[in-house]
């Protein structure tokens, strides 16, 4: 009977792994070969869980404005709080830099960031780098 159980157990942790790694997995959205980088202005941010969310107002290469939702790849607010991000880091207006990975799906704008990112136009850091 302790086979089982111990069986068991194994079997339900690694079912619930499983589903949480699909949960956040950003595998076929992005196209993680290649590094985009965009300026653009803050249109909101929204500090909330269960993932935070950032949209920008990026120009595309006729001069339209084209709004980006960026990713922060399934993080939660106190994953951000312990990067350093808050509820003021970002305003509306402001223009800043990301980079990350582009969707995969043609026509769609949105971006997953990587770390260590974003950053004010002039490319000086909105979040104090750790150490």
């Amino acid at each position: 009977m302790k086979l089982v159980k111990s069986l068991f157990t194994t079997l339900a942790i690694s079912v619930a792994a499983t589903a949480a790694f699909a949960h956040h997995s950003t595998n076929g959205i992005y196209d993680e070969t290649k590094e985009v980088e965009l300026t653009g202005r803050v249109i909101s941010w929204k500090f909330i869980n269960p993932h935070p969310t950032l949209k920008l107002a990026v120009k595309d290469a006729s001069g339209a404005e084209v709004e980006w939702d960026v990713s922060y790849g399934g993080s939660a607010v106190t994953h951000l709080v312990r990067r350093g991000y808050t509820a003021d880091t970002f305003k509306a207006g402001e223009v800043i830099k990301v980079k990350g990975f582009a969707a995969l799906l043609e026509g769609a704008h949105g971006l997953l960031m990587e770390r260590n990112n974003p950053t004010h136009e002039d490319g000086s850091p909105i979040i104090a780098p750790r150490e």
